[in-house]
């Protein structure tokens, strides 16, 4: 069971669902095409050292995005399953 796994298995106790972290995941897309945007006009005004950490920061939420979706899709599979309180 992967780290992944292991937080949509959490998430799935604590009540989320697939679509608050699909809702999470879009979130960070649009954040990391504006800190994009940011370090290519940063980029362009002041130099590239200055656009590193508009660049850092997209690479982070990037990141995060894709965490989310990953989870977003086991937790579909987790609710995909019937219940298992033995009703049909």
């Amino acid at each position: 069971m992967g780290w992944h796994d292991t937080l949509a298995a959490k998430s799935a106790e604590l009540g989320k669902t697939s679509a608050d972290f699909r809702a999470g995941a879009r979130r960070k897309a649009k954040a990391t095409i504006l800190f994009l945007f940011l370090a290519g006009v940063v980029g362009y005004l002041a130099g590239w050292p200055w656009a590193l950490l508009p660049g850092v920061l997209a690479a982070w939420s990037a990141f995060q995005s894709r965490s989310a979706l990953m989870i977003a899709s086991r937790l579909e599979a987790i609710e995909a399953q019937p219940p298992s309180d033995g009703t049909p």
